[in-house]
């Protein structure tokens, strides 16, 4: 068989100047769940065989790698969680956002959901590989014939009216199962948990069992409570995967220290660390790896008074340390990256290493402190000369974009870290109330000093307390700007309420309409809510109706005009340790660069929060009242009859 041809070095130039296949130096979160990931395998081997091994004990462990700058710790994170998915066995749990670090237990609650909520190694998400494993024991148990996740998935989905009774039956006859072992197993997670087979209403499962309030009349048809918000339910959930599955638990992003509470003085991986510990003492079995700069764990780890080291590294008293970069591992990432570049437009290079040669990536190894960031960063930068002097003319200039020889030369490193964070889904974050005030709130810090529909900006903050009960701080109203405007005080109060459910959403209403209740002082307030998440006319009525009366106003939060603000949050958040930025550049990005990008002054959601109300409540945001689904009543007493009917199945 004859080799392929290979392409011309004209075709391969004019490809490399379209696009610089090294523009994506880091490994984002997007890299870590997406299908594929191209590994050079025995780049820091002995780390992530560290997990395997473990995994193969069957038991409980907890594994702390510390990584220098740049040395691959996402690299290492995405081959577990890719090997695991191609070779099943294990369920993956991703932790980098944590949200509010008081109540970190709610928000990894809500982490729990959204890891299993991706796709596992059937086919399948794996909330569905776990309910398939509980229900297959249960129709064993039964001598009903068992089935694979895709098939019980099928089954569920295309039941139509009956899946709820299917449910039901198939809840009881777990839970009965399981009775002596899980005494006080709440039989809602159970439920949830089957519904996820569903995929007309695996959504609404996997909000209710990552904490989330549902809308009445979706609780009603589930069968469900309106919300499941504990830590005694992520510790169930736990207990349900440790049955069927061994489970790794990985937290990332631990690096910013700065990132602390100003009323406890403790930073977010001291923090994590606590509820490292809690996780270790009642995991049943698997891995918790937790991933940090060397300098985090000697000065924020090491140093806690009276903490047990033991339960957040017990693999070892010294953390794993990701090695530099030698000579083939160069040679091998080099490749590997060019390898799927020219795949991907269909060309075979002459060497696979075009328009590198083997000799100075060699030299790069050599040193024995490059990292894989800057092996990447160096081809990034070095790439552009390698083929403009051979390649550039008037004709392939035009063709290829005076802009994209400007990219590929790296002039612009926010905008390119802005670019791998604006390719982030946000189908996981536009339900995450505290993500996209804290996006808000630093965009809104970056008008400080500017005039803006009127109002002058003078200050921002997020300490909006409550004076009559002490309390540190509201937990429905996110931040209130506080300016002038024609020569008069003001303090606008913003509450991003995306719940679906009435009693938080009710909560928060309050605040705005009645601010004085809670001595919270502001002027006015600011509802930031989806027009796709309707309200009931009662809400319209009660709440929305007055706050727009009293000078408030309801701006709709739009997925194109938050994700500019959220990407920027995060390159500002992972500016030291993924990006190599200072902060200086990143607000100078946002002044220059602000009206083409949507942020800053030119971002219209920002503005909106800031201009003039309408007094007008706006159109189609309420729905019509469902009517409530009749039901067979729920057996919420959990005494389980002795013989249950699985026919249905």
């Amino acid at each position: 068989m004859s080799n392929p041809q290979t392409s011309s070095i004209e075709d391969l130039n004019h490809a490399l100047l379209s696009y610089n296949p090294f523009n994506e130096v880091t490994i984002t979160y997007q890299n870590i769940w997406q299908p594929e990931f191209p590994d050079v395998a025995f780049l820091n081997a002995h780390a992530s065989d560290a997990v395997f091994q473990t995994l193969q004990q069957n038991c409980k462990t907890s594994i702390v790698i510390t990584a220098e700058y740049g040395t691959g710790k996402s690299h290492i994170i995405s081959r577990i969680r890719h090997r695991l998915k191609s070779q099943g066995g294990a369920l993956f749990i991703y932790a980098n956002k944590y949200g509010d670090l008081k109540n970190i237990k709610h928000g990894f609650q809500k982490t729990i959901a959204d890891s299993l909520n991706q796709q596992g190694s059937q086919d399948v998400r794996q909330w569905q590989e776990l309910a398939n494993n509980m229900a297959n024991e249960t129709f064993i148990q039964n001598k009903i014939r068992s089935y694979t996740a895709k098939e019980l998935v099928d089954k569920v989905t295309n039941s139509d009216k009956k899946a709820k009774g299917l449910i039901s039956k198939l809840t009881k006859s777990f839970c009965q199962l399981k009775s002596t072992k899980y005494p006080n197993l709440n039989p809602d997670i159970v439920r949830c948990i089957f519904w996820t087979l569903s995929s007309e209403q695996v959504l609404y499962a996997n909000n209710w069992l990552g904490g989330q309030e549902l809308a009445q009349h979706k609780t009603a048809e589930l069968g469900l409570p309106p919300q499941n918000l504990s830590f005694d339910a992520v510790l169930q959930i736990l207990d349900l995967i440790s049955e069927y599955n061994q489970l790794v638990i990985c937290f990332d992003e631990l690096d910013n220290i700065v990132d602390q509470d100003p009323d406890l003085g403790y930073t977010r991986v001291q923090f994590v660390a606590g509820l490292i510990k809690e996780l270790f003492e009642n995991l049943e079995r698997g891995v918790i790896l937790s991933v940090m700069l060397p300098n985090v764990w000697k000065d924020k780890i090491k140093t806690l008074t009276n903490f047990p080291l033991h339960k957040i590294s017990s693999y070892s008293d010294d953390p794993l340390s990701l090695k530099f970069v030698d000579e083939n591992a160069a040679i091998e990432l080099v490749k590997m990256r060019l390898s799927g570049f020219y795949a991907s437009k269909n060309l075979v290079p002459h060497d696979p290493l075009y328009p590198f040669e083997e000799k100075e990536l060699r030299n790069l190894g050599k040193s024995k402190s490059s990292t894989v960031r800057e092996v990447l960063s160096l081809c990034k930068k070095s790439l552009p000369n390698k083929i403009l002097p051979v390649s550039v003319t008037p004709e392939n200039l035009i063709i290829a974009g005076k802009e994209a020889i400007i990219e590929s030369l790296g002039e612009d490193p926010v905008k390119q870290a802005f670019d791998d964070e604006m390719k982030l889904d946000l189908e996981s974050s536009i339900d995450d109330n505290y993500l996209i005030a804290d996006a808000l709130l630093f965009g809104c810090k970056s008008l400080i000093g500017k005039t803006i529909e009127g109002i002058f900006v003078e200050g921002v903050t997020d300490q909006v307390r409550r004076l009559k009960r002490k309390e540190s701080k509201d937990g429905f109203l996110n931040f209130k700007i506080i300016g002038k405007q024609d020569e008069k005080d003001i303090a606008i109060g913003v509450a991003v309420l995306q719940y679906d459910g009435g009693h938080a959403l009710g909560a928060g209403f309050k605040r705005l309409i009645a601010p004085q209740d809670y001595s919270i002082e502001i002027t006015r307030g600011c509802l930031v809510r989806s027009k796709t998440k309707k309200i009931t006319g009662y809400m319209e009525a009660t709440y929305l109706q007055p706050l727009i009366r009293q000078g408030g106003e309801y701006v709709e939060l739009k997925e194109e005009e938050i994700k500019p603000l959220i990407a920027i949050r995060a390159v500002h958040q992972k500016r030291s340790v993924d990006y190599q930025l200072t902060e200086e550049e990143i607000l100078k990005f946002i002044h220059k660069k602000g009206a083409k990008h949507n942020l800053g002054e030119s971002n219209p959601l920002l503005r909106e929060i800031l201009s003039d109300p309408s007094y007008q409540v706006p159109d189609d945001v309420s729905m019509e009242e469902p009517l409530m689904l009749s039901s067979e009543p729920e057996n919420n007493g959990y005494e389980l009859e002795n013989d249950i009917d699985l026919s249905g199945f």
